[in-house]
């Protein structure tokens, strides 16, 4: 443990009112008991905020530890922005530290705009009684469109309820974060890395739509290549038809054609069909091609 980070001290095992010991009663915890609480030491949350305390709850605020598809990221003040990409999944922390005592215990979830947005939570809505640490928990993004979130921007409400009397003797105990279970990184979370399958396969599917649209711009870039060939032989055909049509040569049609015309239209027409040959051969070569 760094110097610079809070050690935990050790969570409140009775109320220190005899009125609420002498009549015990479990029931959510309104405003001003909640403000009770995070008054005692240590505070049940930590930093408080009065502006963040509701009629019966409180409002946590995005923390500095993230992650977003397997990629840690940290936020701040001068970094305050978090994206999660559609149909991305971000794991986050609460800015505050919970110390819950030990005969309470704690209900949180997304603030319910978020969920308009298109945030689903997948996280524990129970935090047991003697926690102590920040909370963590998975969003995804279900919508089409990117969530952007910020540092310190609140972000989920939390309620406490108050449990049956705390007693050892009958095997109560608090949770402890000594049994292997760290309440301030994201080791509890690296035994199985959290990735979203609907966004990998969208993405795979997007490259794949990507290649097909690529070779199908190709293949249209070889057809007008190849149209542009063709039409300009068949043009240098026509003219040279057209040439020998009008010329001395072209009357075959006479008794006795003298052999300079048979000559000059077996030329033309054996130049025109090993053309036509090779300019047929070459397409279908290129068209084959991947």
């Amino acid at each position: 443990m760094n110097s610079s980070e809070k050690r935990p001290q050790s969570p409140l095992k009775e109320d220190p009112r005899q009125e609420v010991r002498r009549d015990w009663q479990g029931a959510v915890l309104l405003l001003d008991e909640i403000r009770y609480y995070c008054e005692q030491v240590p505070p049940m949350i930590d930093p408080f905020e009065e502006r963040y305390l509701k009629p019966a709850s409180y409002h946590l605020c995005l923390g500095i530890k993230c992650r977003v598809d397997g990629k840690d990221v940290e936020l701040s003040f001068d970094n305050p922005k978090l994206t999660i990409p559609p149909h991305g999944l971000a794991v986050v922390s609460t800015l505050e530290r919970i110390n819950l005592p030990t005969f309470l215990i704690a209900r949180w979830n997304l603030k319910v705009k978020l969920v308009y947005y298109g945030l689903v939570w997948v996280g524990s809505l129970q935090v047991d009684p003697g926690y102590q640490g920040h909370l963590f928990c998975p969003l995804y993004n279900l919508s089409t469109e990117p969530v952007h979130l910020r540092y310190a921007e609140p972000l989920f409400t939390i309620d406490f309820v108050r449990t049956t009397r705390y007693d050892e003797a009958k095997g109560d105990r608090p949770w402890m974060s000594a049994e292997g279970r760290p309440t301030d990184s994201f080791k509890s979370l690296d035994v199985v890395p959290l990735r979203s399958a609907p966004q990998k396969q969208f993405n795979e599917m997007r490259g794949e739509l990507k290649a097909g649209k690529e070779n199908v711009e190709r293949f249209q870039s070889r057809i007008d290549s190849f149209q542009a060939i063709i039409f300009t032989v068949l043009g240098i055909i026509v003219a040279a038809l057209s040439f020998v049509a009008i010329s001395e040569f072209a009357d075959l049609g006479t008794a006795k054609p003298s052999n300079w015309q048979i000559a000059t239209w077996i030329i033309v027409l054996s130049a025109i069909s090993t053309l036509t040959g090779v300019l047929a051969f070459a397409c279908i070569r290129a068209l084959r091609r991947k």
